[in-house]
């Protein structure tokens, strides 16, 4: 049976030498392998195997001058990846903290993950709300504006796999599916007291220019509260998933 290389030589217990190699190259432009093996420590003749491989995946590439070594093209894409998550990140917490300041209410940020809404992120407004959600925390796709504005906007297939596995009777599973279009036609979704107990919820979906879902952007606010301003909130959510989704939050 053949046997990938590079796995015999990780499987040694030579992972790390792999990174120290890679971060010599994230302080230099280029280096030999003489060079590698004086500041890490590693024999030379293990530092021209391991180059060797790193040269084949593509993270490392040899230079025009013989016997130099740089960082290779792969390492271009992981930090384009990089560089584009940061940004997403800090355009969603800063979108949110414009929410925030605007409604004075909690504002959070959902993703699909399995058949889950799981919160990336949020901000409380000055009266902390007792909610479901918070950043790292999930539920099910079954109830809520969030979970309803994220599964009536996901490819047809998905959501049929996701209501079918979420254990429903026949009449609940009709009832999902009948709120789901209604949430559709509306465009986001809204919600009192469906996941915690006296707390009101609108989720606007939020696409990218291509028309994929990306996440929902959702306010959340005790109902009593909510209600005297609801239709200010609806409009508040919807900007702010608009300028996530370079204006395609809402259609």
């Amino acid at each position: 049976m053949h046997t990938d290389p590079s796995h015999s030589v990780i499987s040694e217990g030579n992972a790390s030498r792999f990174v120290d190699i890679l971060l010599e190259f994230a302080r230099h432009r280029t280096l030999t392998a003489a060079q590698i093996s004086k500041t890490t420590g590693i024999p030379a003749s293990a530092v021209y195997r391991h180059l060797a491989l790193l040269v084949q995946s593509g993270l490392v590439a040899q230079t025009r001058r013989r016997g130099q070594y740089s960082a290779g093209p792969e390492t271009l894409r992981l930090a384009a990846n990089f560089h584009q998550e940061a940004m997403v990140k800090g355009r969603i917490s800063e979108q949110l903290q414009l929410l925030s300041d605007e409604t004075q209410e909690l504002a959070a940020y959902l993703v699909v993950r399995g058949a889950e809404a799981l919160c990336v992120d949020a901000i409380e407004g000055p009266q902390m709300l007792r909610c479901s959600y918070s950043p790292g925390r999930s539920l099910p796709l079954l109830k809520g504006a969030s979970a309803m504005a994220l599964l009536a906007h996901l490819d047809p297939q998905e959501q049929s796999r996701i209501v079918a596995g979420l254990g429903l009777g026949a009449e609940d599973a009709d009832n999902l599916n009948h709120e789901l279009q209604i949430v559709q036609g509306r465009g986001f979704g809204l919600s009192y007291g469906a996941v915690d107990a006296g707390v009101w919820g609108v989720s606007f979906p939020v696409f990218d220019d291509g028309g994929r879902l990306l996440g929902a952007v959702s306010t959340m606010a005790p109902a009593d509260r909510a209600v005297r301003r609801e239709k200010q909130l609806i409009a508040s959510t919807r900007d702010a998933a608009l300028a996530l989704g370079h204006g395609e939050g809402s259609r």
